[in-house]
């Protein structure tokens, strides 16, 4: 996932549009041929449409009753890219001040630590 933040400390988050439709920081699942990082610049660019120039790993989250790891990296986005949702996958693309109501667990946990 990548933690992207504007000039005023707003966080780039993007709304599912299928299953539980949280409110999620954008990234996904890393291909077996693909490196992380190269797996998280995929998946944002794919999610947002926003080229990511710069990333760097900051936390994890581990969850093995899900066996599942997610890895945060603080990105910086090219800031002449126009954000967009993937159809049929996002549903909105938005920097929020605060965390929604709806927040996936692992936005509820990296917003925690990044933020107090």
């Amino acid at each position: 996932m990548g933690w992207a933040e504007d000039a005023h400390g707003a966080v780039l988050m993007v709304k599912q549009q299928r299953g539980r439709k949280f409110w999620t920081l954008p990234g996904g699942k890393v291909m077996a041929s693909e490196s992380v990082e190269a797996g998280l610049k995929r998946e944002i660019r794919e999610e947002t449409g926003a080229r990511v120039i710069f990333a760097c790993q900051t936390a994890l989250f581990d969850r093995p009753e899900k066996r599942n790891i997610t890895f945060l990296f603080r990105v910086t986005l090219h800031a002449r890219d126009t954000l967009e949702a993937k159809p049929r996958e996002i549903e909105l693309v938005e920097y929020h001040t605060t965390l929604p109501r709806d927040a996936s667990p692992s936005l509820r946990y990296f917003w925690k630590l990044l933020r107090h």
